[in-house]
């Protein structure tokens, strides 16, 4: 039988849809709100907004060794000292239990609150209530406990009602976004989850109310994430219950760690991967669709990543980094370095060197295209990273350190080197683009650079050879007009051709 189906309180029961109303813990405001109780507070009303979460009856002269934080202690007053100044230590040292308030119905031999008492219970905000002593203690606590076990009920409930919620979300959205909106929606508030690290948003909840909110809360999300759970509200928020949160959190978290268990399973596939087209010559066509379903598509370089002072991220978790989930690279550790196959993306590079800390420092090779095929993309990596090293710069791209040299290539390895370096834009751009920036180059060399030939032979506007030869200026770095640029395309061209590699 409950509380309310007591016939001599069933008054005080008219109260309780107000606190499961509200779905929070039984407040000493509350409390006092309870005409049938007629509790009056006497000092510390500005700690009325405690709450209390059980009651406890004590008359003994150390309280403090009964009671639990957040309890209601109700006394007659006959264990209380009878000076002021042994009156302030007495409630002190009560106050130091993390009790909620107390409730003092003196008997007829209790001391007297003394004003020195009453002044410390405001300094120290702990509210000092009155009841008359015909008040049985028995009927308040029957009403505190039954407000707090029908608050908690309220909570597993709302906990149930969030797991069913999640549940239908899983079986309804694909993605973590749209899961985040249905809860947020049914919390009525706005969600996000964002990295720990950097403070960018993972996933966010589509604004599911439509415009911002107030109160914006960082909750850690336990694990492996290193991520936090944002919650913004509005002032008079409904997701006000720790336990409520503490549920949302831990689904959270669990959807974060799979996520995190898909991604180790990404690298350890891509690290194969690698491992395979480094060691074997493939043609890049037939790797173009398993790299495009990792989102590596648009023009794909190699990186040789080393480390430098001690980062956010290490090698092992480089791929939980935000800005590699669109597109997730091929990574590959080698010794103290990481080889990686990634889009071109200047960002992604940026977001690489703040993931591993200061003094990290990134090769970067040419395009690969197929007629440099991925190992001579890493080995043009490797050696812009010791360019790199050199130069003390944080990145490097291949060939921006150009020794200005340029020899006929003796083998295969060096005319492919050759073809990457000066042909490899416009092979690139030209796959990408649909466009023929490589034969407008090989027959304006074939012409002697003659304007007016070549555009006759290409079947174009003169306007549109200068615009042409303007962009293979733009990508490679080297005017075809001039002695160095065309000793420098032809020499490729030629090397090119001689081993078929065009």
């Amino acid at each position: 039988m409950s509380f309310c189906d007591d016939r001599a309180t069933r008054l005080f029961c008219k109260h309780a849809p107000l606190v499961e109303a509200r779905n929070a813990m039984l407040s000493v405001h509350d409390l006092i709100a309870v005409d049938p109780l007629k509790l009056q507070a006497v000092a510390g009303l500005a700690g009325a907004a405690r709450l209390i979460t059980w009651a406890h009856t004590v008359d003994l002269p150390d309280p403090w060794r009964w009671v639990s934080p957040g309890d209601l202690v109700m006394t007659t007053g006959v264990g209380m000292p009878h000076e002021a100044p042994a009156q302030v230590q007495w409630l002190e040292k009560l106050v130091q239990s993390n009790a909620s308030a107390l409730v003092i119905a003196p008997r007829d031999d209790a001391p007297k609150l003394s004003a020195a008492l009453l002044q410390a219970a405001d300094r120290l905000l702990f509210p000092l209530l009155h009841a008359s002593f015909e008040l049985e203690f028995v009927k308040l606590s029957h009403y505190v406990i039954e407000s707090v076990l029908q608050a908690q009920r309220e909570r597993f409930n709302a906990s149930e009602r969030l797991f069913q919620t999640y549940a239908q979300a899983l079986r309804t959205e694909p993605d973590m976004s749209g899961r985040l909106a249905i809860l947020a929606k049914s919390l009525e508030v706005d969600l996000a989850i964002e990295d720990a690290i950097t403070g960018t948003h993972i996933v966010e909840s589509r604004h599911a109310l439509g415009a911002a909110l107030d109160n914006v809360e960082r909750i850690p999300i336990g694990g492996r994430a290193q991520a936090n759970l944002v919650i913004s509200r509005r002032p008079h928020p409904s997701l006000d219950d720790s336990i409520l949160v503490r549920s949302l959190v831990g689904l959270l978290g669990v959807e974060l760690e799979r996520q995190m268990i898909v991604r180790d399973h990404q690298r350890e596939e891509g690290a194969a991967l690698l491992h395979n087209l480094l060691g074997s010559e493939v043609e890049l066509t037939l790797t173009r669709p398993m790299l495009e379903r990792r989102g590596l598509t648009g023009t794909l370089v190699a990186l040789v990543i080393r480390p430098g002072a001690k980062g956010p991220r290490t090698l092992d978790d480089l791929h939980h980094t935000p800005a590699l989930y669109a597109a997730t690279p091929l990574l590959l550790a080698e010794h103290n370095v990481l080889l990686a196959i990634s889009r071109d993306d200047s960002a992604l590079f940026q977001a690489l060197l703040a993931a591993l800390g200061a003094g990290t420092q990134i090769g970067i090779s040419g395009p690969v295209t197929t007629a440099t095929g991925y190992r001579e993309a890493a080995r043009q990596a490797r050696l812009a990273l010791t360019q790199a090293a050199e130069l003390n710069a944080p990145t490097l791209r291949y060939g921006e350190a150009d020794t200005g040299l340029i020899m006929a290539p003796k083998s295969l390895p060096e005319a492919r080197a050759l073809v990457a370096r000066y042909l490899g834009p416009l092979i690139e751009h030209d796959r990408v683009q649909s466009a023929s920036l490589l034969k407008t180059l090989t027959t304006f060399l074939k012409n002697d650079g003659n304007w007016k030939a070549s555009a006759l032979d290409l079947g174009i506007h003169r306007q549109t050879l200068v615009y042409r030869i303007k962009l293979v200026e733009q990508l490679t770095g080297f005017n075809p007009t001039t002695t160095q640029g065309i000793a420098r395309f032809w020499i490729a061209l030629q090397a090119g051709k001689n081993t078929e590699l065009l």
